[in-house]
């Protein structure tokens, strides 16, 4: 019984002492909180937070700030290319079709499509990854049919972004009576009106949250070499790098010449 009584009695003076740490510890966070500068470790912590509320699974190998543009020809079967084969999923499109694209590209995109839903209203996706003669293609029947231009609405095979796998370019469709009413307006609307419409608006100030930026803006087609198409998206793998690009109201070709700069 003695034995058994030096026990009970060495366990209740740890558990007293510890009981005494934990309280001395919780009262130095509350002082440290109060005086804490609040620019400091704090606001590190925040800015943290908000780029960890955006976390998909991409491939490490992958090359998420690539660019492809009329000064940077893709490199079919090059190492993107092989790298980018295995991360390829397929998709339904507007119309049920099955649609290839970058699966972390189209995570991020699916969480973007439930934001705007629970904002009221709705984007699916149209278009995403092609191959060269995909882009063939759609620059023959969409593009310019008398060559090549200094401002594009698109671009030929193996200058586009589309071959990333990154590139997503959706629609908008309102609900009517009966079906849903995809509007397809871009191909007759001027630059000017397609971007100052409200739901272009909307989907703009939604896109960095999720790592996307609008990758041809108004005002930019002397440097993307594209006409403004707010319905194109670009995934650049970090809603922190969307948020530098789109907040400073940049394009692409010019994040990617400032970064190289610093």
């Amino acid at each position: 019984m003695k034995k058994m009584k030096f026990y009970t009695t060495d366990f209740i003076t740890v558990g007293i002492m510890a009981l005494i740490i934990f309280a001395s510890f919780q009262f130095s966070v509350v002082i440290y909180n109060i005086f804490a500068d609040p620019s400091g470790e704090q606001q590190e912590t925040e800015e943290a937070e908000k780029e960890d509320a955006f976390t998909i699974v991409m491939d490490p190998d992958l090359d998420y700030l690539t660019i492809v543009n009329q000064d940077h020809r893709y490199e079919f079967g090059g190492t993107y290319d092989q790298t980018l084969q295995n991360d390829i999923i397929y998709v339904s499109d507007c119309y049920g079709i099955p649609t290839p694209v970058e699966k972390a590209a189209y995570l991020a995109f699916g969480m973007l499509k439930q934001d705007l839903h629970q904002q009221g209203f709705e984007i699916e996706l149209y278009s995403a990854y092609r191959t060269g003669e995909d882009q063939q293609w759609v620059f023959d029947n969409y593009g310019n049919l008398d060559g090549w231009s200094e401002t594009n609405t698109v671009m030929p095979p193996g200058y586009s972004e589309h071959h990333t796998g990154l590139m997503i370019e959706y629609v908008i469709w309102w609900p009517d009576e009966t079906t849903k009413a995809y509007d397809l307006a871009w191909y007759t609307e001027t630059a000017e009106r397609q971007a100052q419409n409200p739901e272009f608006k909307r989907i703009r100030e939604t896109l960095a949250d999720y790592g996307f930026i609008e990758r041809y803006p108004k005002d930019k087609e002397d440097i993307t070499g594209v006409k403004c198409a707010p319905y194109e998206l670009r995934f650049v793998g970090s809603s922190k790098v969307a948020h530098e690009i789109m907040d400073n109201d940049l394009c692409l070709e010019e994040y990617l010449h400032l970064r190289k700069e610093q």
